[in-house]
């Protein structure tokens, strides 16, 4: 067990400096907020539309702790993605492509109807390269912007089963990250540029709580219903700005764009060196319906008081936030767990389908966006498996002149299943 325990810590913290480093998103919507938020759930869940209504006794469930009470077995899960993203503009159009890890977590039964689960995932990335032409009194200007960065959770989480069927549950996030910006400013027959660079380091501690019911009727049916509540949380942000000319200089290779001049900017006369970034509240409802081992089919909305997010430093001017929701549909289906004749028979099929408003409002156009999503879960060896979700999906819009991303993720998850902390009984 002791070294269970060890090679999962050290497969969890090797990746902690690839998650943090790694620009993991490429989208001009990330230029808002706190960045392209995560997914939630693992890849089973993301394959359903992002349902996480689902208590099972073999895999995490990161949406909901009280689901956790359900383990019966200890559940590591990995899991990655590929992305690929159509950028769409009224006059042109370019493809990006992201690769990125979605999470690690292990979660284990310490005792009958309680569950535990530590577990690392992105939280936001940012990643996106813009420019917009204007005139001003005349004279053309360009300006360029570039970020990057991610934010990540930490997180612990436990649920208990108070009474037939009834758990709850709350997980404890740790927050951290680091954001970085550039906007360089080019004016026509000026032979300097000035550029901003702005950083901010975050962390912060956040919560959530949660409820889970599940009662079984005649015939193997079951019903399932979830609710999840996120209060508001406070970000710690560390802030660096620097203010930079740049001039032409030709270095026998052609002209270069060299700094003639630094300045530090002193964010604490301003009061901006440390300010406070607020992450706003949501809560999740959820009911679903389905036949043990066979299929579930379930309904979840998502309600986030979008409106109250704030960020001091990394302020825009052409923004409104309002208050955001998600309506997510999705399920599964095993045509026979147990056949030995079949293969196929023994896999799981998983779809689904999701409406969201961001939350982002961007000249007075509200930011949507949806997906329909599909995958398998094959099993490998006893209750372990490996999943593959696919997701094609679209966000945001051509009109005001606002751009459109057309998008496809292929997602790639795998669990497996062991006994720790469990005594096997000899009769």
């Amino acid at each position: 067990m002791n070294k269970k325990i060890f090679l999962f810590v050290f497969a969890l913290f090797s990746v902690i400096y690839t998650v943090f480093s790694q620009q993991t998103t490429e989208s001009p919507y990330s230029y808002y907020g706190i960045g392209e938020l995560n997914p939630d759930g693992i890849t089973e869940e993301r394959a359903m539309g992002g349902i996480g209504i689902f208590a099972d006794s073999t895999r995490v469930n990161m949406q909901n702790p009280a689901t956790l009470s359900h383990l019966k077995l200890t559940a590591f899960s990995g899991g990655a993605s590929f992305d690929y993203k159509k950028i769409v503009s009224n006059v042109t159009k370019i493809g990006t492509n992201s690769t990125s890890i979605d999470y690690v977590v292990l979660g284990f039964p310490i005792v009958e109807k309680l569950g535990v689960s530590v577990g690392l995932t992105p939280l936001s990335s940012v990643g996106y390269k813009l420019a917009s032409r204007q005139t001003v009194n005349g004279v053309s200007q360009l300006n360029q912007f570039e970020g990057n960065g991610n934010v990540n959770q930490f997180f612990i989480s436990s649920g208990y089963e108070l009474y037939k069927g009834f758990s709850f549950g709350a997980s404890l996030k740790f927050n951290f990250g680091k954001i970085e910006m550039k906007d360089l400013l080019r004016i026509s027959n000026v032979d300097f540029y000035t550029q901003e660079d702005s950083k901010s380091l975050l962390r912060g501690v956040s919560a959530n709580v949660g409820l889970h019911y599940t009662r079984a009727l005649k015939n193997k049916m079951r019903i399932s219903s979830s609710l999840v509540f996120t209060p508001e949380s406070k970000l710690n942000s560390e802030n660096e700005r620097i203010i930079s000319t740049f001039g032409n200089a030709n270095t026998g290779n052609g002209a270069n764009l060299i700094a003639k001049e630094t300045q530090v900017k002193n964010l604490e006369a301003i009061g901006l060196k440390e300010t406070k970034l607020t992450l706003p509240s949501q809560f999740e409802i959820g009911f679903g319906v389905g036949k043990d081992l066979q299929w579930f089919a379930g309904v979840e909305y998502t309600h986030s008081n979008t409106e109250k997010f704030s960020n001091p430093f990394l302020s825009t001017t052409n923004v409104n936030y309002e208050n955001g929701y998600k309506i997510a549909v999705g399920g599964f289906y095993i045509p026979q767990y147990n056949s030995i004749s079949s293969y196929w028979k023994r896999v799981t099929y998983r779809a689904g389908f999701r409406y969201e408003k961001t939350g982002i409002m961007l000249n007075n156009q509200s930011i949507d966006d949806f997906g329909i999503s599909f995958g398998l879960s094959f099993p490998v060896r006893g209750f372990s498996n490996i999943t593959t979700g696919f997701e094609f999906g679209q966000k945001g819009t051509l009109k005001q002149n606002l751009i459109k991303e057309n998008y496809f993720n292929l997602k790639i998850g795998i669990t497996l299943n062991d006994r720790w902390f469990q005594r096997t009984k000899y009769q």
